[in-house]
C-alpha cells in the first residue's frame, strides 16, 4: 500500500462481507445512500470474485494466493451477471418504497460476446423514472467509451429530465488512466475516470502470506482488513476478514 494519509482506526466502517449475500445487502445499500444522499448518480462499482465467499467454503492453497476467479471475461460474465443483477434488485432509487411488495425486473443485453460485456437494466415498479442501468465488464476499447456516452445522452443524463437516472460501471476492467496507455487517455479521464465515483468495492490480495481486504462502502473511507481465524486452534476452520488494520482516503 502506498498511500501515506491514514488512520489506524475507524468507529463506523462497514465490515468486511463474508458471503454472497452479505455482498449483495452491503453494495445495494452504499449505491443507494451515494444515490440519494450523495446526489451521484454515475457510480463505479467493483464486486469481488472469490469462490470461497461465494460458495461458503474455504479456497484451496492455489486460490487462495490467486484470490479471485482465475477465468477469462466469457467466464466470468457468467458468474457475475446474477450477483449484479440482485444487487440492481436491491437499490432503492425512490424514497418511496410504496411499491406493493414488487421489486425491479432486471433484463441484460450482451453487448460484445468475446469481451464478456453486458447492459443491465432494472425496471422498477414505480415507473422509469426509477430505473438503473449497469454496464457489466467494460474494457479500454473505444467501443465502451461511446457507449458510455450514448448511454449518459439516452438514459442517465435526458436532456430535459429533471431526475438523473442510476448508471453504474460494474467491474470495469481499467484501474486509472495508464490502463488506456498513450492514447484515449484524455478522453477517458474526462468522461470516467474524473465523474464516476467508486461508491462500492471489494478486493483481496496476498501481502507477506498474509490475506488482506480492500473495502469501500460509500460514504466511509477505503477500509483495509487482515483475514484472522476465529478459532486459532482449530485448524479446520475458515479464516475471515475481522481485523481492522486502517483507513484511507482514497484507494491505497
Amino acid at each position: 500500500f502506498t498511500c501515506s494519509c491514514f488512520a489506524l482506526s475507524a468507529a463506523s466502517v462497514e465490515p468486511f462481507p463474508s458471503s454472497q449475500s452479505s455482498v449483495v445487502k452491503q453494495a445495494a445499500a452504499a449505491i443507494t445512500r451515494a444515490y440519494q444522499d450523495g446526489k451521484i448518480n454515475k457510480q463505479t462499482v467493483r464486486l469481488p470474485l472469490s469462490d470461497a465467499m461465494y460458495s461458503d467454503k474455504e479456497e484451496g492453497f492455489v486460490a487462495t494466493r490467486a484470490i479471485g476467479w482465475q477465468g477469462g471475461p466469457q467466464e466470468t460474465i457468467r458468474f457475475l451477471a446474477p450477483i449484479s443483477s440482485s444487487v440492481l434488485r436491491g437499490i432503492k432509487t425512490t424514497g418511496d418504497e410504496n411499491t406493493g411488495g414488487l421489486v425491479a425486473r432486471v433484463s441484460e443485453q450482451i453487448l460484445l460476446d468475446y469481451d464478456g460485456s453486458v447492459l443491465q437494466t432494472a425496471e422498477h415498479p414505480a415507473g422509469a423514472i426509477y430505473d438503473i442501468q449497469a454496464l457489466l465488464q467494460a474494457n479500454t476499447d473505444n467501443y465502451y467509451l461511446d457507449t458510455i456516452q450514448k448511454i449518459e445522452e439516452q438514459f442517465s443524463d435526458t436532456p430535459g429530465k429533471k431526475a438523473k437516472r442510476l448508471f453504474l460501471l460494474v467491474n470495469p476492467a481499467w484501474r486509472d488512466r495508464s490502463s488506456w496507455g498513450f492514447f484515449g487517455g484524455q478522453r477517458a479521464q474526462e468522461l470516467i475516470l474524473d465523474r464516476y465515483e467508486t461508491t462500492y468495492a471489494v478486493d483481496e490480495f496476498i501481502v507477506a502470506n498474509e490475506r488482506v481486504g480492500l473495502l469501500r462502502c460509500w460514504p466511509d473511507d477505503w477500509a483495509v482488513y487482515i483475514a484472522t481465524k476465529e478459532k486459532k486452534d482449530d485448524p479446520t476452520n475458515m479464516e475471515v476478514m475481522s481485523s481492522l488494520l486502517a483507513t484511507f482516503e482514497e484507494r491505497p
